[in-house]
Order: C-alpha cells, then sequence, then structure tokens
C-alpha cells in the first residue's frame, strides 16, 4: 500500500470508519415518491460500497418537497415502506464494511435557474410557521433514517438548499430572528440540529454538509463560514464536509480547469475553528494529492463525488496500487446536466455503466461468441471494442491513422481541458489488456474486413469539420478551428473565429494566449531569478488578436450549462473580441466581412477559423452496408458531438451489450 494516510482508519461521531476515503451524497435521480429509493439507487451504493469507499452519505433525501423547484425522482424517506427499502441498502452498505449515512434536508425552495438571474429570490416572503414545518419535515425524516439503520444523519446544507439559502447573506433578507445577522441566518440549521438531537438523542452523530465561502458577490467568505460552523459544532454536529459555493456562485468549481486540490484550503480553515474530523471537497481525485492534504493536516477526510460516479472501485484500486485501472473523472459535468438541468437520472462520460445496467454484477457474458469489427477508433470505438471483448466476443478494431483517439485529441487540447486524455488512456490501457485486435493504419476495405468472416460490423460515424457555404471559405489562410489545436497551424497577429458553438468557445482562448508559458513555471522563474529586464517578454506577452463572431447571443451551442459560462468566462479572461448577432458575408485576402446590425464590417484576419460544428461522416457505414455482406452491419455514434461525446460512449456501451 502506498498511501498510509488515505486508509488509516478513524473514528467520527463515535463510529469506526475503516479508511479516510468518504462518498458525499449527490442529486442522483435514483429514487420517487412510491419506492422512496429504487433498486437501481440501491445497487448504485452497494457497487460503491464493494469498491472500498469508507464513509458513505445517502441521499439527497428530500424532506420537504417544493413542487417545481425539486425534482420528483429525489430520495424520498417518509414511511414504512420507505424504511424498509433504506434498511436492505443499509445491511447492504454494512457488508462490506462501510459506514452509510443519510443526508436529508429541503432540497430546493426554488428552481435552479432562478438562483442564477440578478434578480434572485428571497427569503423574506416565508411565513414562519412554514419555516417551522421545514424543521420539523427534516426531524421527522432523520428519525426514520435511524429507522431504517442509518447510524448518522448529515443536513444538506450546500447548493442552493434550504439550508444554504437561510445561512446566505445575498439570499437571505429577512429581518426577523431567522434572518438580519450572521446569528439569526443559522438559526435555521442550529434548530434543525438541536431538533434532532431531541428525538435521536445528544450521541447519535449529526454531520453537515458545508459551504467554506459563499463566493457571490456580497456573500460570506471563510469567516463567515467559520462562524457557521462554530455554532453547528456548538448545537451537536460531529463532522463537517467543507464545499465550495453553490448554485449562483461566479467562481469555477468542479470544471476541469480548475486545479487539483484548489479548495482544500477551505477545510483547513473550517478544522482550524472546529474539535471534529473534517473532509476537503473538489477536484481531489488525484491519489497523491488526496493524500498530501491528509499529511498536512488540511482535512480528516476526502470526498470523492463525480470520482465515486466514474469509478465505484477507486479506493481499492488505490489501496491495491492499481493506478493504471483508474478512470478518472474528467469534470465534463454531464453528471449535473443530466440530474440538475434534464431533470434526468445520473449518466457518466467516462463510466457508460451509470444509469444503463446494475453496477454490482460483472459486465454481462454474451450468450454466444461472435466474431466483432469495429470500425474507427475514437472513444465511441474504443468503448464498443472493449465492452464487446469483455462479454467474450473476438473483437477486431481497424482504424486508418496511425494513433487512438480522433477528436479526442481536439478536445483535450485546449488548456484545462488536459484532464479529459485521461480518459482516453484509460481506454487504451484496457483495450491493451483485453484480447481486441488493434490495427492501426489500416483503412477498412471490404477485402480486408471480409478476410475475417464477421458475425457484426460496427461503423463508427467519426466526424469531420462543417466547412459553411461563404465566399471565400477556400483561401489559403482560412482553416477549420480544430485544425488550431492540432500545432500545424501558423496563426497570424489577427484572427477571426466564425461560429461562437461548443468549438468556438474552447478554441479562442487557446488561440488567444498563444503561446504563454503556464503560470507554475512562470512563478518558478521569477522566483530563482531566471530571467532579466531583457526577456520579461517571455512572460507577459498577449497572444494573437482574437475575435470570435457568432449569430446568437449567447457562446457555448449546445454545451452542457454548468460548464458552458465557465468556457464562455475563459473567452472574456483570454482578452476575445466577441460580436453577437453576427452573420458572415465573405472571407476575403483582407479579413472576414460581417453584419451586425444591419451594418457591414470588415475585421481585418491574417488567419481565418471556420467553427461551424462537425459533420458525421457516414460514408464508410453506407459502403458496407449495401455491399451486400451477411454480416450485422451496424452504425454508432452518429448522435454524438466534439462536446457530447457521452451519447456517443453511452450508445457505444449499450449497443455492445445486445451484441
Amino acid at each position: 500500500m502506498l498511501y498510509p494516510n488515505l486508509f488509516e482508519p478513524i473514528s467520527i461521531g463515535g463510529l469506526d470508519v475503516p479508511n479516510r476515503i468518504t462518498m458525499p451524497p449527490m442529486h442522483t435521480n435514483l429514487g420517487n415518491k412510491r419506492e422512496g429509493i429504487t433498486e437501481r439507487g440501491g445497487d448504485f451504493y452497494l457497487a460503491r460500497a464493494r469498491g472500498g469507499f469508507g464513509l458513505m452519505g445517502i441521499g439527497i433525501i428530500d424532506a420537504y418537497f417544493v413542487e417545481g423547484a425539486s425534482s420528483p425522482f429525489e430520495f424520498f424517506l417518509e414511511n414504512d415502506h420507505h424504511v424498509k427499502n433504506y434498511a436492505r441498502i443499509v445491511k447492504g452498505i454494512k457488508s462490506f464494511g462501510a459506514v452509510p449515512y443519510a443526508q436529508v434536508g429541503v432540497r430546493r425552495l426554488f428552481p435552479v435557474k432562478q438562483l442564477h438571474r440578478d434578480d434572485r429570490p428571497t427569503l423574506a416572503e416565508f411565513a414562519e410557521e412554514t419555516i417551522e414545518e421545514m424543521i420539523q419535515a427534516v426531524v421527522d425524516t432523520a428519525v426514520r433514517a435511524a429507522d431504517a439503520g442509518f447510524p448518522a444523519v448529515d443536513i444538506l446544507g450546500v447548493g442552493g438548499s434550504a439550508h444554504s439559502i437561510f445561512a446566505s447573506q445575498v439570499f437571505n433578507n429577512r429581518t426577523d430572528k431567522w434572518g438580519g445577522s450572521q446569528e439569526n441566518r443559522i438559526r435555521f440549521a442550529v434548530e434543525t440540529v438541536q431538533g434532532i438531537k431531541k428525538a435521536l438523542g445528544e450521541s447519535f452523530p449529526v454531520f453537515y454538509r458545508l459551504h467554506g465561502s459563499e463566493f457571490l458577490k456580497g456573500g460570506y467568505g471563510i469567516e463567515g463560514a467559520q462562524f457557521n460552523a462554530q455554532r453547528l459544532e456548538k448545537a451537536g454536529v460531529c463532522y463537517f464536509n467543507v464545499t465550495g459555493g453553490g448554485h449562483g456562485s461566479a467562481v469555477p468549481q468542479l470544471t476541469p480547469n480548475v486545479p487539483r486540490g484548489t479548495y482544500a484550503y477551505l477545510a483547513r480553515e473550517i478544522k482550524k475553528v472546529v474539535g471534529c474530523p473534517v473532509a476537503a471537497s473538489n477536484r481531489n481525485n488525484e491519489p497523491d494529492g488526496a493524500e498530501e492534504i491528509l499529511r498536512l493536516g488540511w482535512a480528516d477526510m476526502i470526498s470523492l463525488g463525480r470520482q465515486s460516479l466514474a469509478d465505484p472501485d477507486w479506493p481499492r484500486k488505490v489501496k491495491d496500487s492499481n493506478f493504471e485501472d483508474l478512470r478518472q473523472c474528467v469534470g465534463c459535468n454531464e453528471c449535473l446536466d443530466s440530474t440538475v438541468i434534464r431533470d434526468q437520472p445520473v449518466v457518466c462520460l467516462v463510466n457508460p455503466r451509470v444509469g444503463v445496467i446494475p453496477e454490482l454484477p460483472d459486465t454481462p457474458a454474451a450468450e454466444e461468441r461472435k466474431k466483432v469489427v469495429v470500425i474507427g477508433g475514437g472513444v465511441a470505438g474504443l468503448q464498443l471494442a472493449l465492452t464487446s471483448a469483455q462479454r467474450g466476443h473476438a473483437v477486431t478494431l481497424f482504424e486508418k491513422k496511425n494513433h487512438l483517439g480522433g477528436m479526442w485529441h481536439h478536445a483535450s487540447a485546449p488548456p484545462g481541458r488536459e484532464e479529459l486524455f485521461s480518459f482516453l488512456r484509460w481506454l487504451v490501457v484496457q483495450i491493451s489488456k483485453s484480447n481486441v485486435d488493434v490495427r492501426l493504419g489500416t483503412e477498412a476495405t471490404l477485402e480486408n474486413v471480409n478476410e475475417l468472416k464477421p458475425d457484426v460490423i460496427a461503423v463508427t460515424a467519426g466526424y469531420e469539420p462543417a466547412i459553411p457555404d461563404i465566399p471565400g471559405n477556400d483561401n489559403p489562410n482560412v482553416f477549420p478551428a480544430t485544425d488550431a489545436l492540432t500545432g500545424r497551424v501558423e496563426i497570424g497577429e489577427k484572427v477571426v473565429i466564425v461560429g461562437g458553438g461548443g468549438i468556438g468557445v474552447e478554441v479562442a482562448p487557446h488561440v488567444a494566449r498563444g503561446n504563454r508559458l503556464r503560470p507554475d513555471v512562470v512563478e518558478f522563474l521569477k522566483e530563482n531569478h531566471a530571467l532579466n529586464e531583457d526577456n520579461e517578454w517571455l512572460f507577459d506577452s498577449d497572444g494573437p488578436e482574437v475575435t470570435l463572431t457568432t449569430r446568437q447571443d449567447t457562446l457555448g451551442g449546445s454545451v452542457g450549462s454548468f460548464t458552458r459560462w465557465v468556457l464562455a468566462r475563459e473567452v472574456k479572461h483570454a482578452g476575445v473580441n466577441v460580436m453577437y448577432g453576427t452573420t458572415t458575408e465573405e472571407i476575403t485576402e483582407d479579413g472576414v466581412v460581417v453584419v451586425q446590425n444591419g451594418q457591414a464590417e470588415l475585421l481585418p484576419a491574417d488567419t481565418v477559423l471556420l467553427a461551424a460544428g462537425l459533420n458525421p461522416n457516414r460514408r464508410v457505414h453506407e459502403a458496407i452496408k449495401s455491399s451486400g455482406t451477411s454480416a450485422e452491419v451496424l452504425l454508432f455514434g452518429d448522435s454524438g458531438a466534439l462536446n457530447h461525446a457521452i451519447e456517443a460512449v453511452r450508445e457505444a456501451y449499450q449497443l455492445a451489450l445486445q451484441i
């Protein structure tokens, strides 16, 4: 074992936890009013208990459902039938040696979108009787959780929940005993804790999920969070899981451009003022960094939320030093977009089993072993080949290029997106361990495919840059925007990017920043006096002047909303000039002619990059389909795109289960 701190036991509120790795409660939409928690929800948690998580939060269990704000697929715990369902799951989790706890709370008072508006909702109109009802509902739910066998309960104090809204300096504008001062704003949470303690006894452990800072203009910072933690500990809380700001925050929390361990300092600051264990959250899923946080004493536990989605066996693999098999969360936030925005069950780009089939059993073996040919070595093709091989099929994969990955190399190229590459690396490692016959630099033809006498031929659509029908689109200074990510395009001093969708917002800041050195390299060189006045320009020089044009009034197109606003902010921080509501009329040797508000304008440009999206390439599939082959011919990946690879990967996985 390489990480002694991660796997050191700990006692929390009198509960013996086998290691320092916790899975916090998450919004999964695996419940409903009828069952409380569905069978799929139970399997979800049991798979992660088997995977070695020491402390596991089950929830979010909504104690006070607000129609139109919360999801009907939350977890509920309202009656004896629900209690029995949870009891079975609690028993199963304990059988694997993990310690479960139930997170209870008021999930939402307002729809998510309202929390992001300038005219944010407030608490002023809530009657005091309603507030008391909410507190009692949480207490009653906590009692039923104890009846189900949960040895502890946790209060949801983050993410736009009622407890986070009441504690907020921004959303809580009350002037009675429930607002107006720090003491009054935290009263809602304090009285909830006291109510649970009164109902279940002073020795019953109560946890709290806490914001370490609101990260909102006018909101509380670390000192306010410390105040809240101290009041809650005095009320009886014996463990804090500390995260960053909630919904409405303008500070990126979870996207891949957030450096690992960025928000661990929030746990450190809370730990300074309380005497109970504290967990660090957000982007701590790299074993070395997680171990360091514990070694430094910044936290007592490491909280892995989305990482537990990506790989339910993360703790076991780390303990066994099975590092090459770790399937890392890449921060794409498709999970959050699915549950919070689309109100669907949770999904995961890198773990397509989530929401498709139970994760506790092994991948089901095929009833009949077949010869399967997969054409295309992008992430979707690799996933189909891997899953087919795991099911026992004989798989051959053709890739006409001399490397695997396809468009994923573009997706992971921009600064801040490098982490996406880990998914491709994981797929390639797993393929190398399987019996898949990979044929690189080999274009699939009717002849070499038919030589294998396949039962199934699965063709991934593949994608090509869409070239808009604009006069001058074939000029020598015009390129697909994705080519700028390959390093093979000479970028001029003035660049115009046509198209503000997913590709445009990824490419624009990448180009605008030019060849700047990384901030950590700059800091090192300056600290060590490795520069003088003559080469200061190396560190402070700007990239080319970039203008991004779009027909729309917003950026990001179909990119998920949890990531779109971060990309738009990066465009702004990189100094890109954005022109909204424009149409491109012509590309000339001098630049790009656009029309905005009825006025034509020439945008000077040495380099023009076309970001008009991607078109699927179905030619190989059509040729094989029409050849009269006796094999079953399948097309997949036709609905995915650069920013929604999750659709193509899940389709590939589901297709492999049907072969």
